[in-house]
């Protein structure tokens, strides 16, 4: 019977080939992992197709294992084969993947380009607005550098029925805040406020049909907008894309040039997002 210092040298030489053991797994695994991302990064638009003997050469890696790994891919649906040529393309759990980044990514993030890229064809404020509650909130703004010019500052908070922004979220966002908000009242901001619930359901109708809302002073005095919803591919609204102007800009041809650009603004940014056609229709 071995010594108890005995046993505990074995237990030491067991332990260390059993950690030495799990750590080659390891190692071997991440191998694996970053050969089936060499494979997957060969699919491209112009290269939609491939064969077993092109992804080996593409990669390096033997043919039997491109196999395997190809074989692990499909049953992830990562990849899929073509019955009748054999030959391989991403399969559909690719786009769910993506699917699922898009929906993790911030609304901003994809949002804040397309921003800079308003901001410099219009020379104007422009803001990225998202709904609080009863209330619309300023988490992008870049402001115009023109003399005479809407000045906003982030986390700027604005009202649902007087901003242009908050009215987009009325219009095109779930029934239900319209009805809670309705109830409340409308509260008088400025001279020009819509305050007759009937007038705002009968502007909201309007700005459902022409796809963006405005507000002429309604808000605050010196200060108008017009605003786009953005649509998320679940057909959520996470927030929307206004444009603001001092009062001697906001004319009637000047207002359709700009909904115009902000129009195809909002869409670009849907675009990215993966947002179907069936819910851009809802205006």
């Amino acid at each position: 019977m071995p010594a108890s210092g005995s046993r505990q040298t074995i237990s030491s030489i067991e332990d260390f080939i059993w950690s030495n053991a799990v750590t080659s797994q390891r190692i071997q695994g991440l191998k694996t992992v970053k050969k089936a991302l060499d494979i997957l990064d060969q699919f491209s638009e112009t290269r939609p197709v491939l064969g077993i003997t092109e992804l080996s050469k593409a990669t390096g890696i033997n043919k039997s294992i491109v196999y395997k790994i190809l074989q692990t891919l499909m049953e992830g649906e990562l990849i899929a084969q073509d019955s009748e040529t054999r030959r391989y393309r991403l399969g559909s759990g690719i786009v769910n993947l993506a699917g699922r980044h898009l929906a993790n990514l911030r609304p901003l993030d994809i949002a804040r380009p397309h921003l800079l890229r308003l901001w410099e064809e219009t020379a104007e404020t422009i803001h990225f607005v998202v709904q609080e509650n009863h209330s619309i909130m300023i988490t992008q703004v870049y402001e115009s550098s023109q003399s005479l010019r809407v000045s906003s500052h982030l986390g700027e908070i604005g009202s649902l029925h007087g901003s242009a922004a908050g009215k987009v979220f009325l219009a095109f966002g779930n029934q239900t805040l319209l009805e809670t908000y309705l109830e409340n009242g409308l509260e008088a901001l400025t001279l020009k406020t819509i305050t007759d619930t009937e007038n705002l359901r009968t502007e909201l109708q309007k700005i459902r049909r022409r796809g963006y809302s405005a507000s002429n002073e309604e808000q605050e005095i010196d200060f108008c907008a017009i605003a786009a919803p953005i649509f998320d591919t679940a057909g959520n609204l996470p927030g929307a894309l206004a444009i603001a102007v001092p009062p001697s800009r906001f004319k009637s041809k000047r207002v359709g040039e700009l909904s115009k650009i902000l129009l195809r603004s909002t869409n670009a940014i849907m675009d990215e997002f993966g947002t179907s056609v069936s819910l851009r229709s809802k205006f």
